[in-house]
């Protein structure tokens, strides 16, 4: 005697129920992750996911947004985790964290490009800053650029393909090995009426998908410079090809990033139509920034960075 055993299978209409719901929150289990636990992510791809973390707020609200329509209180409930991990890690970046006080230095930074000289400095030179960091200088540009600074900007030092220029005077001027092979770093001294500050200007070597060993090699080797210099008022300027949230930039720490701060928002620098990521930085370390802030430069491919120092370090109150 034989037995008939019906299976039920399930239906399309469940199956699409229950996609509906693992599929969300797989998704925000997935964003979380990737959030949490990017430093276990090695070698290059690490770095790169580490330098678009900020943007994961992106798919994290997309998906937020399409559970709310859904209706599904756990896929909705998922959604919300990505968002608040997100939130709790970039969300005082928001924030406009310039202070009021006492400010003597302002200093700004841009890396040049194939931009035409006085259209991409014109606008540097209207934020009138004390100091002007420069990369890729090369020999067709440096006329032009000496030509347009050299009134208001009496003191110059330049070293390979990066120069300073002050309104202040500089002294004990020197290249530095950054390990690329050519002169692409520099340290100087300037001179203010609260005292000297050591100033380091640089250009790392480029970093590209799957290919950061080459600025990985020459950020390690500017930080143990920089390290290494026992000035108790230091500056470092320029493009180093390193987002503030890549794994890399730690070496440079205890250095303080002027943009987290004393800026408002993430202050993306590249590319400069449509900036998504910060290479350009000033760091300091011995002083206090009151603003720092991003300036468009037309004709060059990065955004000028620009800070106010206070030298004497004192403190401020908050706006």
């Amino acid at each position: 005697m034989s037995v008939a055993v019906a299976v039920t299978q399930p239906t399309p209409t469940r199956r699409r129920v229950r996609l509906a719901v693992v599929a969300p929150v797989a998704v925000a289990a997935v964003l979380s992750l990737l959030l949490l636990a990017h430093r276990w992510v090695p070698g290059a791809v690490g770095s790169g996911l580490d330098s678009t973390l900020p943007w994961l707020a992106g798919p994290a609200l997309v998906l937020l947004v399409v559970t709310v329509l859904m209706r599904r209180p756990a896929p909705m409930v998922a959604a919300l985790v990505p968002v608040l991990v997100w939130a709790l890690m970039f969300g005082p970046n928001l924030t406009d964290r310039a202070e009021a006080g006492h400010r003597d230095l302002r200093v700004a930074s841009l890396n040049l490009g194939a931009a035409v000289v006085r259209d991409a400095l014109d606008p540097v030179i209207s934020a009138g800053p004390d100091l002007i960091v420069l990369q890729e200088i090369t020999a067709a540009n440096r006329p032009t650029v000496t030509a347009e600074l050299r009134d208001a900007y009496p003191y110059r030092v330049n070293a390979g393909t990066v120069a300073v220029f002050s309104r202040l005077p500089l002294t004990d001027t020197e290249p530095v090995d950054i390990q690329i092979g050519w002169t692409r770093a520099l340290r100087t001294t300037v001179t203010t009426p609260a005292g000297p500050i050591r100033v380091y200007a640089a250009h790392l070597a480029s970093a590209r998908a799957g290919r950061t060993a080459g600025r990985n090699r020459t950020l390690t080797a500017l930080a143990g410079v920089v390290r290494a210099d026992p000035a108790p008022r230091l500056l470092l300027a320029g493009d180093l090809n390193t987002a503030t949230t890549d794994r890399q930039f730690d070496v440079l720490a205890p250095l303080t990033d002027t943009q987290q701060e004393a800026g408002a928002g993430f202050g993306f620098t590249w590319p400069a139509r449509l900036p998504l990521v910060r290479p350009d930085h000033l760091l300091q370390r011995g002083m206090t920034t009151r603003h720092a802030w991003v300036l468009n430069a037309p004709g060059s491919d990065h955004r000028a960075v620009l800070a106010d120092l206070d030298s004497t370090g004192r403190t401020g109150q908050t706006r």
